[in-house]
């Protein structure tokens, strides 16, 4: 396994974990989505941003580009109430989810410009990304407690997702996959 993919590996097990976390809030009591929600945000950017780091000489910047998405959506949580209003939640959310397909998809082409068969792997956890992003901004009309839930079985999907490339190009052999 060469060190990106054990970067990639490692992060989203980070992902996975940090979803699960937030699934586990509402039995503490924490259901302060406000704070939930800036420090997920905050995870995931930091996380991305320090893989981005570590693989800086395969020069694959999604990493810096995921942490500028959620930066975006800091900066964008200091003006919005998210607390009162499930709607500007989901809209946020939904603003997340738009910078982070883009993100996805510009990774999509790279790998289909390389005319490396991993395009369509990366679609395809695109398209889920989106489905699952859109059913969450659906669902998020409820308590605060079943919304950090929500959340965070949005964000525990997301780091699966994150997980297949990795695991794929593991699985299969390396990072050319042909």
């Amino acid at each position: 396994m060469d060190r990106r993919t054990l970067v990639e590996f490692v992060t989203a097990w980070f992902l996975i974990l940090g979803g699960a976390i937030l699934t586990i809030l509402p039995i503490f009591n924490v259901v302060n989505v406000r704070l939930a929600f800036i420090i997920v945000i905050s995870f995931y950017g930091i996380i991305h941003l320090i893989k981005n780091l570590l693989i800086i000489n395969s020069k694959d910047y999604t990493g810096f580009s995921t942490s500028l998405s959620s930066i975006a959506i800091l900066v964008i949580l200091f003006f919005v109430d998210i607390n009162d209003n499930p709607l500007n939640l989901a809209m946020v959310l939904f603003v997340w989810i738009i910078l982070m397909s883009l993100t996805k998809l510009k990774e999509s082409d790279y790998y289909h410009d390389k005319k490396n068969k991993m395009w369509q792997l990366n679609i395809t956890t695109l398209i889920l990304f989106i489905l699952t992003g859109i059913l969450t901004t659906i669902n998020l009309y409820c308590t605060s407690d079943i919304q950090i839930l929500i959340l965070g079985f949005f964000f525990l999907i997301n780091g699966i997702l994150d997980l297949m490339d990795p695991l794929v190009t593991t699985i299969m052999g390396g990072r050319k996959i042909k």
